[in-house]
Parts: structure tokens; sequence; C-alpha cells
């Protein structure tokens, strides 16, 4: 015992004692943010196979080198562990012309744009354009204004949060939404007083007309969609993603991004949704639970409610702007008590999108409800975005293990959110750094642009609610080790410690020095997953 003490206790000696290889390969002269606490930053790492099994100063990493060892001087430049988006999606589209309008399009603006679209684009191809606030309030703009100005062929105005669409006839049809259509699980087609549909489409609703679109893309060529994420993902120094699988059923979703073959770790979670009349998707997934060695396909996401900006989030308070809305549930309350319920009694891990103060509070009584805090502690049940996480829930989400899972693009509408919800309340959305001074874990994913770095700008800015923004470490940390602990992988991943993963990125620029307009601009050099290059930009060849 002594003999095998001494040979671990110093970095050189795991060289010098018999028996120990050397590692594979050293990243010498970094500045190494680790995320781990008990040593946060260092200047090398060493790795042997897919794990790292040293990190420290330059001069004791480098002795441990031996002929075989890839050295790779970074020059000074930043190391991070990589980056794990806890809320991604990501899935197979038929093609379509995106028309270019401005950032808060008018209905003219958006009437202009379609006929020049029209008139531009291939003919037949499907239209679509992104709308705000403006266009979605204004009732007029429905399925019969856009058959007016574009009749032959399918238009679709998304709202840019993803939780509501307008739909032509056209656009309507290809999907295969006939008029005798029921809502959805979680879900609504709206209709006008006739009872026809409107064209509008939202929750659950959208998910169907998009999985309906979907279904006609040729199975062989879906992977392609998931390889040209993984590449965009790589080159930022993403090396996990946490794919809420809306855009295909659960085990086509599955079968896509194993066949994709990306160097990324995946976990995928299913995203149930039951057509009125169908049947149900609650259960377990029938699939292997890791189908593949980097993809992990356990767990469940439920939409509870919509956003503030189409007045959707459930609110306990009226909206400002609108003082008899207070948004709405997806589900009724036997419902949530379901899946909740199912999460308790299995170890498929449960992840419930709630913005609303009224919504977060009905899905925590549904945990209390179903089980002993303790329980749900081991659990970790997830609160996507959680923006209106209110000063009196948060011991109410310490107390059942809650983590929170929060996207910074959600933290830069301050004008929509003070429209909505009025100043004084718009001041006290979104909690960050309340969270992690309260001890509640907190994971960071994008759900919009996939730019971390820019998504650490919003965080480090917090437009919104600046007293809850992150310092960079913080951000970098969420980033990393928090959505790692999101998914049951602190242990393998998240931190540049020894045992880890050597999943890993060495950033262009200091993430945590350069002026903030300068954060987007970063991207990865070289980014390793299990200790081979993912992506590179000529790091790896160098074995100074």
């Amino acid at each position: 015992m002594f003999i095998r003490m001494a040979c671990i206790a110093g970095l050189a000696s795991l060289v010098a004692c018999a028996g120990v290889p050397g590692p594979d390969t050293i990243i010498v002269n970094g500045k190494v943010f680790t995320a781990n606490p008990a040593q946060p930053w260092a200047q090398a790492i060493a790795i042997r196979g897919d794990r790292i099994i040293a990190v420290g100063d330059t001069s004791s990493i480098a002795a441990l080198a031996g002929d075989a060892t890839r050295r790779i001087d970074v020059g000074g430049r930043t190391v991070i562990p990589g980056i794990n988006d806890a809320h991604v999606h990501v899935g197979p589209q038929p093609p379509s012309h995106m028309i270019p309008v401005p950032t808060e399009p008018t209905p003219q603006q958006i009437a202009d744009a379609l006929a020049i679209a029209d008139q531009a684009s291939a003919p037949g191809l499907p239209l679509e354009a992104q709308i705000r606030a403006r266009v979605w309030d204004e009732p007029s703009i429905d399925r019969a204004w856009l058959d007016a100005r574009v009749p032959g062929r399918a238009v679709t105005l998304s709202a840019y949060t993803g939780h509501g669409a307008i739909l032509n006839s056209k656009a309507l049809a290809d999907a295969g939404i006939a008029e005798s259509i029921a809502d959805p699980d979680g879900g609504r087609f709206a209709r006008d007083a006739s009872g026809k549909l409107n064209g509008r489409v939202e929750e659950n609703a959208l998910i169907l007309v998009g999985r309906r679109l979907a279904a006609k893309v040729e199975t062989a060529v879906r992977p392609e969609f998931y390889r040209r994420f993984a590449v965009e993902a790589l080159q930022f120094g993403i090396t996990s993603v946490h794919l809420m699988a809306n855009a295909l059923p659960h085990a086509e979703t599955v079968d896509a991004v194993v066949a994709a073959a990306t160097p990324l770790r995946w976990r995928i979670l299913r995203w149930p949704l039951q057509e009125a009349g169908g049947e149900r998707q609650d259960g377990k997934a029938h699939l292997p639970p890791q189908p593949a060695p980097r993809i992990d396909a356990r767990g469940m996401k439920w939409m509870l409610d919509g956003t503030p900006i189409e007045r959707l989030a459930a609110v306990r308070q009226p909206y400002a702007d609108r003082p008899a809305e207070t948004g709405r549930l997806n589900y009724p309350a036997e419902r949530i008590a379901m899946f909740v319920g199912w999460a308790y009694g299995s170890e498929d891990p449960l992840a419930v999108h709630a913005v609303g103060d009224r919504a977060i509070e009905t899905y925590f009584a549904a945990l209390e409800g179903a089980g002993r805090p303790e329980t749900w502690r081991a659990k970790r049940p997830r609160l996507e975005h959680g923006d209106m996480l209110a000063p009196d829930l948060i011991p109410r989400a310490k107390a059942l293990g809650v983590v929170v899972v929060q996207n910074p693009a959600h933290l830069m509408i301050r004008d929509d959110m003070v429209a909505r919800l009025g100043p004084e309340r718009a001041q006290a959305v979104q909690p960050l750094k309340s969270l992690i001074e309260s001890g509640i874990p907190l994971a960071l994913g994008s759900d919009g642009p996939l730019n971390p770095f820019l998504n650490i700008l919003f965080a480090a800015t917090h437009a919104v609610n600046p007293a809850e923004a992150l310092s960079r470490e913080q951000a970098v940390t969420a980033y990393t080790h928090g959505s790692a602990f999101a998914e049951f992988a602190e242990r393998d991943k998240g931190r540049l410690a020894p045992g880890m993963l050597a999943d890993l990125a060495v950033l262009s620029a200091d993430v945590f020095t350069v002026p903030p307009p300068q954060l987007p601009d970063i991207v990865s050099l070289l980014t390793l997953v299990g200790g081979q290059p993912a992506h590179d930009t000529g790091l790896w060849g160098n074995r100074r």
C-alpha cells in the first residue's frame, strides 16, 4: 500500500513508477479553467485514453511525457471544459424559403416581404418568416389574411419564441391538418367564430405540425441535419448537448442521431405527444437507454405553459398590458400528476418547461404531491427556463432538489418583459445569481442562438434583471459542470480534473477577460472529445 500511495503522490512519479504508462497527450502553457472548486485554475493537463490523468503546472505535467506523448503547446490560450448545452432543438425540416424581415416587423412589412418572396423564390417552395409581438397581437393576421396575399403556396409566420405560428391554407394542408382535427394533448388549433381553423397554432399543436412535416423528410436524409449541427457545435467548443426531441417521435430521433455518428455526446429527452384519440406515449420508451456509446436516450420533456411574449405563460397576476389575461396551463392537474407520478416511480429523468409563476407553482405542487422531497432530490427534477421563479418558490425548489436550466437569450428581451409584466415585476424575474447563492443547481442551454460565448455575454449582462447577472466564471461553470449535473454526468464531465473525460476546448480568446463586445467572436481552436480531436484548426499537429 505504501508503494502504491508513493506512486500516485507526485505527478512525475506517475511515469516513474513501474507499470504506470505515461500520458498519450499533454496540453501545456495554457490558462486552464477547470470548473473544479478544489483547483479552479491550472496551466496544463495530461490525458491517457479518453480520461484526464493529471492537472497542474506546465513543468509538472511536462515531466510526465514520454517519447510517444503528443505535446500541445497552447501558447497561453484559455482552456475550458467542453461546453455542455443543456437545452437544444434540432431536427429534420423540409426545405423552405426564410423571408428576411425586420426584428419587429409590422403587418405591412410582412405583406411586402411576402409579395417579394412569392415572386423571387422557387415556385412552390414554402415561405416562412419570423414574427414578434406586433404581428402576433394583430388578430386580423390569420389564415385568410395569408391566403389573400399568397394563395398558391404554403406560408408560415413563426413566433420567434417557438410557441406559436400562423399558417395559411396550403401550409395546413401540407401538414395534413384537416378542419375536423381535434386539439392534441397540450396544444391548441385556434378557430374563428364559425368553428373553422383560423391558421393559428399553439404549443403542442405547433409540435404536431412540425412532426407531420418532418415525417416527409426521407429517413436516409435525416442524419445529415444532426451532422451539420454537430459540426457547428464543435467549432464553438460544445462537446455535449441535451436534445429536447420535439422534431420527430422518440425512436425516429434516436435512430437518426445514432446514424449521424457525430463526435458529440447526446442526451435525448423524448417529447410525449398524443393526438386526440391517439395512443398515449407517456410510458418508458421502447429503446435501449444508451443506444450508442455517446448517446443517452433517457428522460422526458413536458411543456407546461408558453411564454409571456404571446401571453401563454401561466402567471399568478394578470398581464400588465391585458389585465383580463393570466395565460394558461397546457395540461389539466390530473395530467400533470400523471407524468410527475411516472417520473417518481421510475428511473426516467423529468424535465418540465414552466415559465410563469403559476406554472412553476403548479409543477412544484405536483412534485410535492407525488412523493418525498428526499426522493426527488435524488432524481433532480429539471425546471426548464423558470423565468418567473419567484422568491417564495425558491425554498420549495431547493427542498425538492430542482435543477434550473436557463437560456441566456431569454435574458435580453427587456422591452417585451416590461410590456407584459410591468416594470416592477419585470425587475424581479429570471433569477440566476440568487439561485447559486441559494444552493440551487443551475445549468445553461441555448434554446436559441447556439454560440455559447454570445450566451455567456447575455448571462453576464442580463438586460432584464442586471442584479441577477452571473460572473463569467459562474456562467462557464453553469455551462459545463452545471449542465453535467443536470444529466447525472458530473462524475464524468463538466470539470477538468483527474478521472474525468477529456472533453475540452482551447479558445481563440480569453472568455474571462476580453471586452464584452468581443465575446461572441470567440471560437474553439481545438475541441477534444474523449481525448481525441473533434474539431481542430491546427493545434493537434503541434507536438513541440
